[in-house]
C-alpha cells in the first residue's frame, strides 16, 4: 500500500509540474500585441497622458519610449508589490493583468514616439553635474542616459527632474533599490546640490535624443 501510495501521488502531480513548465516556456514565448496594449493604455493614459508624456512637474512620470525590458519589470514589480503605488493596481488594471497583458502594454508604450524637451531645476549647474554623471551613472545609464539593456537600467534623458528626484529619494531610504544590489550606497556621499548638478546634467541631454532621431530619420 505504501508503494501504491507514492506511484498514485506521482501520478497526480506530473500533469502539475508539466502544466507548469509549459506555462513558463509559453510565458517565455509571448508575442506583443501592440494594440491590444493600446486599449489597455487607456486606463494608463488618465495618468500619464494620451501620449505617455507625463505631467509637467513630475506628479507621474514619462513613460512614452521607454524600452520594452524596463517596462516589463516595472509592471512586473508593481504587480507584485515590489514597487508599491495602488493607482498602478486599481487604475491601471494590473491588479487583473496577466503576462500576456503586460508584455502587449510594454510594447504599446515602448512605440509611443514623443519629443518631450523637459525643463532642467533652475539652482542646478549642468557643467558640475556632467562631472558627477560620468563618475556614477554613466555606466549603467549611457554616456547619453539612453539607458542599457544589459544592466537593465532605464534611459534618463527626456524625464521630469522632480520625478527623479523623487526616486532618488527612495532608493536613500531604501524603499526601493537601486541596480539590482539592496547594498547600493550611489548616492550617500551625494549632497542636495549634487544631485540637482546631476539632474541638470540630464535635463540638457534631451538635444542629444534629438540629435539621435534626427540622424536615424
Amino acid at each position: 500500500m505504501p508503494l501504491m501510495r507514492v506511484l498514485l501521488a506521482a501520478l497526480i502531480a506530473a500533469p502539475v509540474g508539466l502544466s507548469l513548465g509549459a506555462q513558463a516556456a509559453d510565458d517565455e514565448d509571448l508575442e506583443a500585441d501592440p494594440g491590444a496594449g493600446a486599449i489597455m493604455f487607456r486606463q494608463c493614459a488618465l495618468c500619464h497622458g494620451q501620449h505617455g508624456q507625463g505631467i509637467l512637474g513630475g506628479k507621474y512620470p514619462r513613460i512614452a519610449g521607454m524600452p520594452e525590458y524596463y517596462l516589463l519589470n516595472a509592471l512586473r514589480d508593481y504587480q507584485s508589490g515590489v514597487r508599491g503605488y495602488d493607482a498602478m493596481l486599481v487604475v491601471g488594471e494590473l491588479k487583473t493583468a496577466d503576462e500576456q497583458d503586460l508584455t502587449n502594454l510594454a510594447a504599446h508604450i515602448s512605440a509611443l514616439d514623443i519629443g518631450l524637451d523637459v525643463p532642467a531645476p533652475e539652482d542646478g549647474s549642468a557643467r558640475s553635474g556632467k562631472r558627477l554623471y560620468k563618475g556614477d551613472c554613466k555606466t549603467c545609464h549611457g554616456r547619453k542616459g539612453e539607458g542599457k539593456s544589459r544592466k537593465e537600467s532605464p534611459p534618463l534623458r527626456g524625464q521630469y527632474h522632480e520625478y527623479l528626484m523623487r526616486q532618488i529619494a527612495l532608493f536613500k531610504r531604501k524603499e526601493r533599490t537601486h541596480a539590482n544590489d539592496p547594498d547600493d550606497e550611489t548616492f550617500v556621499d551625494y549632497d542636495d546640490q549634487d544631485l540637482t548638478d546631476i539632474l541638470a546634467f540630464i535635463a540638457s541631454l534631451d538635444d542629444l535624443a534629438a540629435e539621435d532621431k534626427d540622424n536615424k530619420d
